[in-house]
């Protein structure tokens, strides 16, 4: 795992629990601060092992704010039928020394957020602003406050899939393509999303397009012949190659509204390339779309 192991103060946010235990790590705690106390089983199935892996993250984002006391239903059977604990997996909520909620089985993400929000307060569950302003640094080429965003997003969720993804973009705009590779060849195979997904896929795209002929060669050999579509296509996956996104496909809509059929529409085709290597929410995507779709029906 990247950027280390988790400190000391954070591993006491979370601990195993038995019922010697439970009036000290539990009803004592919980006169100070919130307590979760969460009963799973030694043969959860995956549901329950992603929704415990979660409220864990969402006790490390809260600080010390809450804690997490997870018990196994096997070795704390007593427990369990003394705090009426009927399903695995059941969550109940101690606060001010007492049992103050809780809720049977496993919900939605943002709903756990909301609890979360409600009990240890919005500035410490920040995760969703981080990523955006990440996003945004990015989106405007300032890679390196970006991606010291995404890195304070993983010092507080260090398995937070989208700031990987988010990382592996930086690297990819910023031509470090070697950072961008080790990145995403070394994180942990549970680290999942849509967004990792799509930022491979982009890392994938560029290391395949990083060799692109020279600018300048490209744009002699089109100053030649401008109606040559095959030198203009040339010139734009040079433009492509050296990170001049916009510019390249600006040529390419000239090819693709020129023919929309030329070679095998082999301008779109690198069009939708250039959107992939750039993700969704760039601006010069979004432009770019716009001016294609207006374009198809031209």
């Amino acid at each position: 795992m990247l950027f280390g192991d988790q400190n000391t103060e954070q591993a006491n946010y979370i601990k195993n629990g038995t019922i010697d235990t439970f009036q000290q790590d539990v009803l004592v705690a919980c006169q100070k601060q919130t307590v979760f106390v969460y009963f799973s089983s030694l043969s959860a199935d995956d549901e329950t092992e992603k929704f415990g892996a979660m409220l864990e993250k969402y006790v490390k984002l809260a600080k010390g704010k809450v804690v997490l006391v997870k018990y196994m239903i096997e070795s704390n059977q007593q427990l369990a039928m003394q705090l009426g604990v009927r399903q695995i997996p059941t969550t109940l909520i101690f606060a001010h020394g007492t049992m103050a909620d809780g809720f049977a089985g496993v919900i939605k993400e943002n709903q756990l957020k909301q609890v979360m929000q409600a009990l240890a307060g919005s500035a410490v569950l920040s995760l969703d602003e981080l990523l955006k302003k990440a996003q945004t640094c990015l989106n405007e080429g300032k890679f390196e406050e970006a991606l010291q965003t995404y890195s304070s997003v993983l010092e507080q969720d260090e398995t937070n899939a989208n700031a990987f993804a988010g990382m592996i973009r930086c690297f990819i705009a910023s031509k470090q393509f070697d950072a961008a590779k080790d990145l995403a060849d070394n994180l942990e195979e549970g680290i999942k999303s849509p967004e990792l997904d799509a930022a491979k896929k982009a890392l994938t795209i560029a290391l395949e397009n990083k060799d692109a002929p020279d600018v300048k060669e490209a744009k002699k050999a089109l100053d030649k012949n401008p109606s040559d579509l095959q030198a203009r296509y040339n010139y734009a996956f040079a433009l492509f190659g050296a990170g001049e996104c916009e510019q390249a496909l600006d040529e390419l809509m000239t090819i693709f509204i020129t023919d929309k059929e030329w070679n095998n529409d082999a301008a779109r085709q690198l069009m939708f390339k250039i959107f992939t290597v750039l993700g969704p929410t760039d601006p010069v995507t979004l432009k770019g779309r716009r001016k294609l779709s207006s374009a198809i029906f031209m």
